[in-house]
């Protein structure tokens, strides 16, 4: 008579990923003794996830009578160690390793149900030689028939549901009563840990008997899964049965006597081993995996993919909703779970969008969602329509399903993109904004323009045997002026040069907003300035923070939002050049390099058109039209007067708008004489660039008069002429590695009269320190409109 076994401990070491530790962990099992005399089979039984051992307290017993049964509480689990380093299902399979080496079994029957069944394979996978016979009962196996069906899709699921159990467990006060919960963080480690991926080739390499039990309604591992494995292992045996998940419970006297039968069979090599195949399988299981046989989810998984649909319709509504139409033809989810993800996606945009509108805009914000609503049903049913027509294409069908994936959705989403850029002369023209500045180098990011200059600045560094050389090259500018300079110390610097330089004043940024406004209008009034006035960063690069204001509560705003030291600057409203200066500190002369002219791009109304319909439509202003449309959005729908001219920019810097054009044409000995000589005046400057206004007209510029110059910048200042439009991108790299050639060069020769260049550790530091003043800076959105005309004659 079979008597209920106790409990049993078995110590084994703590696995981490491959490797044992020292750790100890207790795994708590049951050993049913079984028959006596003769040859005992064993067979071990894994569970779920949750799981514990008391899942087989109806199976255990019946199997027990064929022979000796072991039902481990894997670790994690039940009554087993719960902390531990690695919960996947191949950590598992180590555990399971370790304790029949401690019982001293060699070989065993394994029985895997549910997530059991990873397990199982893993072990199978690392001692096949141990392994005589595998049962999967309702078990997973290969990736593709798990959730979504892609690794790092399920992954970021099941990160996301190992956060949340986690934050519950951490972050509620449960008194210990989440500790030991079925569904709680050991579970999901345990999912988060396992990669199914490697499942197939266990599968295909697996030589031992196998049988496959599954359910045909089953909802968390759909029947499909079963069937590749047994398409997989030719040897195998499947037995569908009418049920779902949970044959273990419904169906257990049939099973234990399906199983107990099975593993006599293994265990007397009455069953088929790989070798014993029928051949037509083993050419079957040789096949590619076919993708369109992937299953309609179900239960969990369509719930999971449903979710998952939701939170990429909320962050990116078009391409998802094309990803959705996309897995609606392929069959693998029904158009009610690609309806539901999507509206509620939508409706998640619509709630964010209401709770960041200001309340005069939130009815807008409401349409906007309805609007987005309806869009993503119409992206769904044409790229249903679409991707069923691709998907019809046996090449396609052939490939796997991630390819699928990507080649249905690039098409389609462009497709529909297009189509949908191609519905208003407004999204018309943006589309042509967006070619425009794909096609013209001068608009690329820095990340895309920069990487081959970069490569020659490291030949410059190899060359001079330093990599911060070129610093040396201003020793009266911190760094050179590579960041964090202080402007106003280096316009101190050019005091010498009397009416050629704006007049400006330093604000500390720690002083309160009434003493800001009373300091600048007190020197306002001694310098007898009225308005416009500029204020800008002490510390700033690219135009960050730059305001024109032009009233004195303007003043006031701009210098209340500023945190960090500001410069007040005289306005001077003429045309704007950058002249770019060096000279070898071993020469007596230095020359002009580049001479950039700086033109505020305009549009002249024409009594008809809107301000965006005229930005929109202007061969230049389209270029930039997203920056302008932003900058100017509370004028767009305004109509200028016929001849009215609007300004869409007023500072000198090409990424706030600014055209730049190679003003090489004012360069004269006079110009250049007047230029050395302002900046021998500045001890300790031999190259960069001045940025000046002109009081006078081009010609006395020419003869080096009738300008002042409103900043000067350091060794990271550019050439800015190769901007002009219809520069090759050759010649801009061309000159640009000239520069730096010049500047390493000007480095070097300083680096012999004893200035020391900046440490690589420093400049790290001032960038550092420069990102962090940096963020206080004014935006650029909010400062642009401070007191800025809407248009000028």
């Amino acid at each position: 008579m079979l008597v209920e076994p106790p409990d049993y401990v078995g110590n084994v070491w703590a696995v981490d990923g491959l490797r044992l530790t020292s750790a100890p962990v207790r795994i708590v099992y049951r050993d049913f003794a079984g028959v006596h005399g003769g040859e005992r089979p064993t067979i071990v039984l894994l569970h779920g996830s949750p799981g514990r051992k008391e899942e087989f307290d109806n199976l255990a017993p019946i199997l027990a009578r064929s022979g000796r049964v072991v039902v481990p509480d894997l670790p994690g689990f039940g009554s087993s160690t719960r902390a531990l380093p690695d919960y996947s299902s191949r950590a598992h399979a180590l555990y399971v390793r370790q304790l029949l080496d401690r019982l001293g079994v060699q070989r065993v029957h394994v029985l895997g149900y549910s997530m059991g069944g990873g397990v199982a394979l893993s072990f199978a996978d690392l001692a096949p030689e141990r392994l005589a016979s595998l049962t999967m009962l309702s078990a997973v196996g290969v990736q593709e028939m798990e959730l979504t069906g892609d690794y790092y899709a399920n992954h970021a699921v099941h990160a996301a549901q190992l956060g949340a159990l986690w934050l519950l467990r951490e972050g509620t006060p449960h008194m210990g009563l989440l500790d030991d919960t079925m569904l709680g963080v050991p579970y999901a480690r345990n999912f988060y840990d396992s990669d199914q991926r490697p499942l197939r080739a266990a599968l295909a390499h697996l030589v031992a008997p196998m049988l496959i039990i599954h359910g045909l309604d089953d909802p968390q591992v759909p029947i499909e899964a079963a069937r590749e494995h047994w398409r997989l292992v030719p040897q195998s045996e499947l037995i569908t049965l009418p049920g779902n998940h949970f044959l273990l419970f419904s169906d257990t006297a049939f099973l234990g006597s399906a199983i107990a039968d099975f593993v006599r069979r293994a265990a007397t090599g009455r069953a088929p081993a790989r070798n014993d195949a029928d051949p037509e399988r083993v050419r079957l299981a040789a096949a590619r995996f076919d993708p369109m046989t992937l299953p309609k989810v179900r239960g969990i998984a369509a719930v999971v993919f449903g979710g998952v649909l939701a939170v990429g319709v909320w962050l990116a509504s078009g391409v998802a909703s094309v990803a959705a139409g996309m897995f609606v033809a392929r069959g693998r989810i029904t158009v009610g779970i690609a309806l539901i993800g999507c509206l509620v996606g939508e409706g998640a945009a619509g709630v964010t969008k209401y709770i960041r509108a200001p309340d005069t805009g939130r009815g807008s914000a409401v349409f906007s969602s309805l609007v987005s609503a309806m869009q993503s049903v119409v992206f769904l049913s044409l790229s249903v329509i679409v991707s069923s027509a691709l998907l019809s294409v046996t090449a396609l069908r052939a490939s796997s399903p991630y390819t699928q994936a990507t080649i249905v959705i690039a098409l389609v989403a462009g497709l529909l993109q297009a189509l949908l850029a191609a519905a208003t002369d407004r999204r018309r023209r943006m589309l042509v904004s967006r070619w425009r500045r794909l096609t013209r180098w001068e608009f690329w990011p820095p990340w895309v323009f920069y990487p081959p200059l970069l490569v020659y600045l490291v030949y410059l560094m190899a060359k001079h045997r330093s990599a911060t050389v070129f610093t040396a090259a201003n020793p009266a500018i911190l760094a050179g002026g590579v960041v964090g300079e202080s402007k106003h110390a280096i316009l101190e610097g050019l005091a010498g040069s009397g009416d050629y330089v704006a007049r400006s004043c330093l604000v500390g940024g720690s002083l309160s907003p009434e003493a800001k406004l009373c300091g600048a209008g007190n020197w306002m009034a001694s310098q007898r300035l009225t308005f416009p006035i500029v204020v800008k960063p002490n510390c700033g690069q690219r135009g960050s923070g730059v305001v024109i204001v032009r009233s004195e509560d303007g003043l006031a705003d701009a210098l209340a939002q500023s945190s960090v030291d500001t410069i007040v600057q005289e306005y001077v409203g003429g045309a704007e050049f950058g002249v770019f200066y060096y000279r070898p500190p071993s020469e007596p002369r230095g020359r002009i390099f580049s001479v950039t002219e700086k033109r505020f791009p305009i549009v002249v109304g024409d009594g008809r058109r809107t301000l965006e319909q005229l930005i929109l439509h202007d061969d230049r202003a389209v270029c930039a039209a997203r920056l302008y449309l932003d900058r100017h959005r509370d004028a767009l729908s305004s109509v200028p007067a016929a001849g009215e001219a609007v300004p869409l920019a007023e500072l000198g810097t090409h990424c706030r708008g600014a055209l730049f054009l190679d003003g090489g044409q004012v360069v004269s000995p006079a110009l250049e004489e007047r230029f050395d000589r302002i900046a021998r005046g500045f001890e300790g400057f031999y190259f960069g660039r001045f940025d000046v206004r002109l009081e006078g007209g081009i010609e006395e510029f020419r003869a080096g008069r009738g300008f002042k110059i409103i900043e000067l910048n350091g060794v990271t200042s550019e050439a800015t002429h190769i901007y002009h439009p219809g520069t090759p991108l050759a010649a801009a790299y061309r000159v640009l590695m000239r520069q730096w050639q010049i500047a390493f060069e000007i480095g070097a020769e300083n680096r012999l009269r004893g200035v020391p260049p900046t440490s690589a550790w420093t400049i790290v530091r001032l960038a550092r320190d420069y990102a962090r003043i940096s963020r206080r800076h004014l935006r650029e959105g909010e400062s642009a409109r401070v007191d800025a005309p809407r248009a000028a004659a």
